[in-house]
Parts: C-alpha cells; sequence; structure tokens
C-alpha cells in the first residue's frame, strides 16, 4: 500500500494544477458563421476574416500539442470538437487545418562515435472528422509522422464542399515521445560511465483551421440561370432550323 502513495500525491497533483475546462462551449463569431469548441480550454483566435476565407488559431490545441522528454516517456493529446452554425444566405464551401510538426530526436553517441544503447522516438497524429447531419454527410482526414527530426509542414483539406445549417468538426491529436539512457564505456576496470541522457521532443507549431464561405445563391438568381439556358437554346434551335 505505502509504494502507491507517491502516485496518488503525483495524480492529486497533477489535478490540481490542470487548468479547469471553459464553463460551456466558447464561442467565436464570424462574418458567415459561428463557431462552439465544446471542450476548450482557452478560446480559439480569428487572425483574418474576409472575402469568405477565414482562419482560426487553435490556441487551445497548440498549447496542448506539445511534449519532451531525457527519461523514458512522455505524451499529452489534444480533443477538440468544433460546432460551426452557418449564417442564413451562407454556405460551407470548404475547410482544412493546416500547420507544422516540429520534431527532434538527439544523437545517441558514445564519445568515441560510435552508436550508443540508447534510442528516441517521437510521433505526432490529427484525425479530423467532419459531418452534416441534415445532409448525412461526413469525412475523415488523418496525418501522421514519426521520428521527426526537423520540421514537417501540413494541410489536411476536406475539398468542395456545400454544406448549410450546422456542421460538426471534431479533431483528435496526440503526441509521444519516448528517450531511453545508456552508459558509455567507463574506466579500464569494466565499469560503466555516467548515464547520458538524451532529449526528444515533439511540438505541432501554429493549427490553424480556415473556413471557406460563399452567399447561397438567391431563387431569383437560378430563375434567371435558367432562363438564361432556355434562350440559348431557342437560339441554338432557331439557327439549325434556318
Amino acid at each position: 500500500m505505502t509504494s502507491l502513495l507517491p502516485r496518488a500525491a503525483l495524480f492529486a497533483f497533477a489535478l490540481a494544477a490542470a487548468p479547469a475546462f471553459a464553463n460551456g462551449p466558447i464561442t467565436i463569431d464570424a462574418a458567415t458563421f459561428s463557431m462552439e469548441n465544446e471542450w476548450a480550454y482557452k478560446a480559439d483566435v480569428i487572425t483574418s476574416d474576409a472575402n469568405g476565407v477565414t482562419t482560426i488559431a487553435l490556441t487551445d490545441a497548440a498549447m496542448t500539442l506539445k511534449t519532451s522528454t531525457t527519461h523514458y516517456e512522455n505524451g499529452d493529446g489534444y480533443n477538440g470538437w468544433f460546432g460551426i452554425t452557418l449564417r442564413p444566405g451562407y454556405r460551407m464551401t470548404g475547410f482544412s487545418v493546416s500547420g507544422t510538426v516540429l520534431g527532434e530526436l538527439g544523437p545517441i553517441r558514445t564519445p568515441g562515435g560510435k552508436p550508443g544503447d540508447g534510442f528516441t522516438t517521437n510521433s505526432a497524429k490529427i484525425d479530423l472528422y467532419a459531418s452534416s447531419s441534415a445532409t448525412g454527410w461526413s469525412s475523415k482526414q488523418t496525418m501522421q509522422h514519426s521520428m521527426v527530426d526537423g520540421s514537417i509542414p501540413f494541410v489536411l483539406a476536406s475539398g468542395p464542399l456545400s454544406l448549410t445549417g450546422r456542421v460538426g468538426l471534431s479533431m483528435w491529436s496526440p503526441v509521444n515521445v519516448t528517450s531511453t539512457p545508456y552508459y558509455p564505456p567507463g574506466p579500464p576496470d569494466g565499469s560503466s560511465g555516467p548515464q547520458v541522457l538524451t532529449l526528444s521532443s515533439m511540438q505541432i507549431l501554429n493549427p490553424t483551421l480556415t473556413i471557406y464561405t460563399s452567399a447561397v445563391p438567391e431563387p431569383e438568381t437560378y430563375g434567371m440561370l435558367l432562363a438564361g439556358i432556355a434562350v440559348i437554346g431557342l437560339v441554338r434551335r432557331r439557327r439549325r432550323l434556318a
């Protein structure tokens, strides 16, 4: 029983240190839609909203999606649910999530330049789901990278859409790292040298949600379009008969 006390104390400390969930969904308002983030610690921020293109910095995700270790395992994850309500007269024509995967794998080398017996790993993944209950439409995009030592830009894009009403987006993203220490050769008596701890890190930089919208054509516009097509057809028919 005594061996469980330290873990229980650490768990209690982690709960006390963790930020509290928002009191209800956090809502942000764009020109053509509003968006609720049901599970946010911190409000996301609209960085641009013009000409049917709205970019939103996912500050809540950026705060969570970073981890590192020099000793064994570490990780974190982000779970966001976005309820997007299009304003009357507008439709969603597409969306994307973009950012940069930034990882570091410290070298595992002995003083002589030979590989040691430790290792480092890292990984990052994004699962992006979208659905519209009104139309029954749904989609999924996935991004996954591992063993990253540098930076990798990414974009998850929906393709062309035409959705009105309410659209749901959910994003699940874990980041994980591992670093196993090693002992280089020690003195001539055969004992090991001092333990070497090597950094492994993983982060998703600047995660951004972009939503594309446009005005829904008025019924009169469709009527004029059909009338124009009918006139063109009539003119072509007369030319063939002449």
